[in-house]
């Protein structure tokens, strides 16, 4: 099942989402919804036998501001975006599910995707290609690092190796 997401940078999302298991084909760029704007997303593929659409929902929503209409909300709409009708009703209903964990009403929407618009491939895996620039350092990893600690049976293993080595060069220097 392939499907976007929406809610903050899409270099973010596209490291978290590459940092699960069962998720593949991770891109970012951007996505043109039912009312013409065109909005930072990650748009990937995922294996519903390693991980449920629920938990796909739950790690969107734990990785940016679900429940604040803050003034970049216009440029990072809190949405998913399922590829057909017939998606769409699974998508709500996971939203749903997941903004149970939560004591602030949940904003995250599911929307028609129109059409999705990859940057790139020089763009293409920003963190994991150079996890040492100032952006990925000081937005990206403390996203990955939280990802780690809730959602722990969700991560590749090559993301927790890296994280675990982060980790201890921080408690070394």
């Amino acid at each position: 099942m392939y499907i976007a997401v929406s809610g903050t940078c899409y270099w973010c999302m596209e490291a978290v989402f590459n940092a699960l298991n069962g998720v593949s084909n991770v891109e970012q760029g951007f996505v043109k919804s039912h009312d013409g704007k065109y909005v930072e997303a990650a748009f990937f593929a995922f294996n519903e036998k390693i991980i449920s659409l629920e938990d796909i929902a739950r790690v969107h929503l734990s990785t940016h501001s679900c429940t604040s209409n803050h003034s970049a909300r216009e440029r990072y709409p809190s949405a998913m975006y399922p590829l057909s009708s017939d998606q769409h009703a699974a998508v709500t209903n996971a939203i749903a599910l997941a903004a149970r964990d939560y004591d602030a009403p949940v904003i995250t929407t599911a929307q028609p995707l129109v059409a999705f618009y990859p940057n790139p491939s020089a763009v293409q895996n920003y963190f994991w290609r150079q996890p040492d620039k100032p952006f990925c350092d000081s937005k990206i990893l403390p996203k990955l690092k939280a990802l780690a600690v809730t959602f722990p049976r969700l991560i590749k293993l090559s993301a927790v190796r890296y994280l675990r080595k982060t980790i201890l060069e921080a408690q070394h220097a």
